[in-house]
C-alpha cells in the first residue's frame, strides 16, 4: 500500500473509504484510508467532511437535513457527501459527528461487520480491516440507515427522470 506523509487539502472521493481521528498530544488529525493508500492530514475528520460537502455544492448541515427528512430525526445520521451519475456517496458516522473520536466510514466500502469484544471490526472492499469503538449492533443500525438513505435517493432520482404531467399540454 502506497503511503504519503501529509496532504494539506483533501476532498472526499469515491476512493475514500474511511476518515479516522488520530490524537497526538492535544492535536487531532485524520488518517485517510483510501482504496489503495493511507495518509495523514492535519485537519479533523469533521473539517474534511464539511469541506467536501461544500466542494460538491451542498453543506454538511444541508446533507444532515436531507438525511433527517428521509430517515427521521435520528442521532448520528449518515449523509450523502456527493453523488455522480445517480450514485450517492454515503458516509456514516460511528459517533456524534461533532465528537472528536468519530470515525467516518464509506457505506459503499463496507463488505462486512464483525462483532468484537470492545466494539466491532469493519471489513472494507480493499481487503483491509479496522477496529472501531462502537458495538456491532450500532454499526448494523448505521449501515441499515445508509441503505434506506440510498433507497430514498434512488426514488427521488427516478421521480426526477419521470416525464412531466405537463408534457401533454400544447402551448397556445
Amino acid at each position: 500500500m502506497k503511503k504519503r506523509n501529509s496532504v494539506v487539502n483533501y476532498i472526499i472521493s469515491f476512493d475514500t473509504f474511511m476518515l479516522q481521528p488520530v490524537t497526538v498530544g492535544e492535536m487531532i488529525s485524520t488518517r485517510v484510508i483510501e482504496r489503495n493508500r493511507e495518509f495523514n492530514i492535519s485537519k479533523k475528520p469533521i473539517h474534511i467532511v464539511r469541506k467536501s460537502c461544500d466542494y460538491y455544492g451542498s453543506s454538511l448541515q444541508n446533507s444532515v437535513n436531507i438525511a433527517k427528512i428521509a430517515l427521521g430525526n435520528h442521532h448520528k445520521t449518515p449523509i450523502i457527501v456527493a453523488h455522480d451519475f445517480g450514485i450517492p456517496y454515503i458516509f456514516l458516522p460511528t459517533m456524534s459527528p461533532t465528537s472528536e473520536q468519530n470515525v467516518w466510514i464509506s457505506y459503499h466500502a463496507i463488505t462486512r461487520i464483525e462483532p468484537d469484544d470492545l466494539g466491532c471490526i469493519i471489513h472494507l472492499e480493499n481487503n483491509r480491516t479496522y477496529k472501531v469503538n462502537i458495538s456491532a449492533a450500532t454499526m448494523y443500525r448505521q449501515f441499515s440507515f445508509c441503505s434506506l438513505l440510498e433507497k430514498d435517493f434512488a426514488k427521488k432520482q427516478k421521480q426526477l427522470n419521470r416525464p412531466s404531467p405537463y408534457d401533454d399540454f400544447d402551448d397556445e
